[in-house]
């Protein structure tokens, strides 16, 4: 690839060269632009957007990338793109949070295949395990593929410092055959795009002592140890048999203020968990916030 020297370009020139570079396929050449517009326009939301469009790239960035250009053509709109989400006029709060942006680019290899920009959700994620900090109980993480959310909120948080344990469950399989909702028979393993092992996720969370890693299907698994008392469950099964079983083993060990986040609830593709776990929640007079980034917000009242 020659080498290409530019001086005295503006921001919106590097975002133009670096959009048509992408929009071209050359991943390497806008990512060099982007770079460079990151430094010009440091802690800026725009070139961050777009040097997460070139990771994992798929053929749906082209169409976000023109998303992200017509929401920057409004004055001041502050436009964010990520998967499944598009915000403008917002404060995107971990632009400004140097610690999150790191450690959000550390992890960004383990995320699932596809995923980019998962800021918003990553966001979700760590103020209610903050909020949650108060609440007496353990953690629990149900589905971890390869223990990105976990990692992120764990060193964030400095969870190894703290007295309690995380407990992450998951067949490490993919879901069981028996347990995939209609329309999603092709759940298993491979459909998350990189292969992972229970192995190598054990060994990424061996140095932390209050973390522990388990292998099997929700809710069976939780005869091979699970808390008493929980603060903060994530719930990201993908399959509404094994989620339902979980409310009905954890739900009642969950301590009043205790927080939920369902990873699904709102995506488009998970309309049998979003039902009945909707269900399950109005059976008992209770609701889940709807979120925008596709998850849902429970948070458990007094007794």
């Amino acid at each position: 690839m020659a080498d290409i020297t530019i001086k005295d370009a503006t921001p919106e020139q590097l975002a133009m060269l670096g959009d048509a570079a992408f929009k071209a396929g050359n991943l390497g050449l806008a990512r060099g632009f982007y770079g460079a517009l990151a430094r010009a326009q440091p802690g800026a939301v725009g070139p961050m957007v777009r040097q997460g469009m070139t990771h994992r790239p798929n053929a749906r960035r082209p169409k976000l990338l023109e998303v992200l250009q017509l929401l920057e053509s409004v004055p001041g709109a502050q436009a964010f793109v990520g998967e499944g989400i598009a915000t403008w006029f917002k404060n995107p709060p971990f632009a400004a949070d140097a610690k999150f942006m790191t450690l959000a680019a550390q992890d960004e290899a383990i995320a699932p295949s596809g995923v980019f920009n998962w800021h918003w959700n990553l966001q979700v994620m760590l103020n209610a395990a903050q909020q949650a900090k108060a609440i007496p109980g353990d953690y629990v993480e149900l589905g971890v593929y390869k223990g990105h959310t976990t990692k992120f909120l764990a060193d964030y948080l400095d969870f190894a410092t703290w007295d309690r344990n995380w407990w992450l469950y998951d067949t490490f399989e993919g879901v069981p055959a028996d347990q995939r909702d209609p329309g999603r028979e092709g759940m298993t393993a491979t459909v998350y795009g990189e292969s992972f092992t229970f192995e190598e996720v054990r060994d990424r969370f061996a140095t932390y002592g209050n973390i522990r890693v388990i292998k099997g299907r929700v809710p069976d698994v939780f005869a091979q140890g699970s808390p008493g008392r929980i603060a903060f469950i994530h719930i990201d099964l993908n399959n509404a048999a094994a989620e339902i079983g979980a409310l009905d083993a954890l739900y009642d060990r969950l301590s009043p203020g205790g927080v939920i986040v369902f990873d699904d609830f709102c995506w488009s593709t998970s309309h049998a968990q979003y039902r009945a776990e909707m269900a399950w929640f109005q059976a008992r007079g209770l609701n889940v916030f709807p979120l925008p980034t596709g998850q849902g917000l429970f948070i458990k009242p007094p007794a």
